[in-house]
């Protein structure tokens, strides 16, 4: 049996588990983490457990923590399923939560393998990747597939979630492994279109200097959250920003303007210090969902999965669940304001960041220490942003914190791609560091984080550095 077979035969007892308990008319409890996978998943496992015709409950998390499972115990659900959290933590899972049945569907780094009264399904147990080829989403999707083929409408979800994870690694950022199975059967349904062309946000409905100014990934100095900035660099490149009365979008370019943008984008960052290689990143793979109405943010894949990011970032998770059950009116106008400021916020964290003297340089990492400055939900995109950019100097992982609450800091770490191919696993170094200072972590090779007490901090970051450093250095430091 194949990785691929014995991972996918892996949903059949969570399949059948599920079916006793809409027989039995039992309620579903849903536990999703709050991004924007995470929430396309609970979307995802939501519509599906209404199709079975079960009671449920649905909620998503911030971070899995014992108060969580001490009150999901208290609520007595017959069956509880983890989407995009719970591998990490199967041990409070087994300890706290004996005697109800557990669905954990996640693609994180896993403290373990099984825990009891547990079905734990996770594609890193089958030697597939999960940081690239398949996300929580797609994994809620899968399982709902197996459960009625009249769920294949969900596959739009298991789309929007990979975006949303920044799964797009493949040629001209397109997707990977699984993904691509589950992009086959949107298409195969009618309800994705794909191209390529230059990646902005919102590709067919936003105003030019609006799609430039809300892109983060890549994410373009000066440009970037500045829409005012934006409209003068369109007229000084000679690009009209109306035709006929009405703004134009990105689709309404010649083949020529396409270019002229183009090279004029790319002359701006290399100005800005970005890599050259990040030029390459403002073209790629767009998905269109044909299912929604053209001329709608939903039409466009990424500005899906940046709205369902938002929402979560601004603690705003129920908004983004309503979206994917199909709320095109009050949570769309909610979500696009929520995402409006959103996008101001980071633009001025970023400011904050560059006026200096913020990011400290270690020996195998950079740490940026954000306290009580910049919002918890919020420094894992500006260290993604920073490492993105190339405004980082030297080719280091990133260590970025924040003050949290009852005492907490929340740590996000991000590498890139090559730093991952040298061997380093944040994921791993996140779930060993932060158990010996008294917290919790893990995650992806290039994203991960932890939450531990803030006055164990120093500490932390100085193991950190160390275990990076093995990492890189097969074992031991130069």
């Amino acid at each position: 049996m194949s990785s691929l077979e014995s991972f996918l035969s892996s949903f059949k007892s969570a399949v059948e588990l599920l079916r006793r308990h809409a027989e039995r008319g039992d309620q579903i409890r849903i536990v999703s983490h709050s991004d924007a996978d995470g929430i396309a998943a609970g979307g995802a496992l939501t519509l599906m457990t209404l199709r079975l015709g079960a009671p449920f409950k649905t909620s998503c998390e911030k971070r899995f923590h014992q108060g969580l499972v001490e009150e999901l115990a208290s609520e007595e659900p017959p069956l509880i399923i983890f989407s995009d959290i719970g591998s990490g933590y199967l041990d409070l899972i087994e300890e706290h939560l004996r005697g109800v049945d557990v669905i954990v569907l996640d693609h994180h780094k896993p403290i373990k393998a099984e825990a009891e009264g547990v079905i734990h399904i996770n594609p890193l147990l089958h030697g597939l990747d999960g940081s690239r080829e398949v996300s929580a989403a797609g994994l809620a999707y899968l399982l709902a597939e197996m459960l009625d083929e009249a769920n294949r409408d969900l596959s739009i979800l298991g789309i929007i979630g990979a975006l949303g994870d920044q799964q797009d690694k493949g040629e001209r950022r397109g997707l990977l492994g699984l993904n691509t199975r589950i992009e086959a059967s949107a298409k195969e349904a009618g309800l994705l279109e794909t191209r390529v062309d230059l990646i902005f946000y919102g590709y067919e409905t936003r105003p030019l200097a609006k799609a430039i100014a809300y892109t983060t990934t890549p994410f373009i100095p000066g440009l970037s959250g500045r829409e005012d900035n934006c409209v003068a660099f369109l007229k000084e490149v000679g690009i009209e920003l109306k035709s006929g009365g009405r703004w134009r979008a990105l689709r309404d370019l010649s083949e020529e303007e396409k270019r002229r943008l183009f090279s004029s984008l790319s002359k701006h960052l290399v100005h800005e210090g970005c890599s050259p290689e990040m030029v390459h990143e403002l073209i790629g793979t767009i998905f269109i969902m044909r299912g929604e109405e053209n001329g709608t943010p939903m039409r466009d894949g990424r500005e899906y999965a940046s709205l369902l990011n938002a929402c979560a970032r601004m603690e705003r998770p129920g908004l983004g669940l309503s979206i994917c059950l199909g709320d095109r009116g009050s949570a769309m106008r909610e979500a696009e304001e929520t995402l409006d400021l959103y996008r101001r916020r980071i633009a001025e964290y970023l400011d904050l960041v560059k006026e200096g003297g913020r990011i400290e340089e270690l020996k195998n990492i950079y740490v940026l220490r954000g306290r009580d400055e910049i919002d918890d939900r919020l420094i894992g995109v500006v260290a993604s942003i920073l490492l993105s950019t190339g405004m980082l100097p030297k080719p280091k992982p990133i260590i970025a914190w924040a003050s949290s609450d009852e005492g907490l800091i929340k740590v996000s770490a991000r590498a890139t791609e090559a730093m991952a191919e040298e061997g380093i696993h944040l994921g791993a170094v996140m779930m060993e560091a932060a158990e010996k200072f008294q917290g919790r972590g893990g995650g992806h090779d290039i994203a991960a984080g932890a939450y531990l007490p803030e006055e164990l901090e120093p500490g932390f970051i100085e193991l950190v550095d160390r275990l990076i450093g093995e990492q890189r250095h097969g074992g031991g430091e130069d």
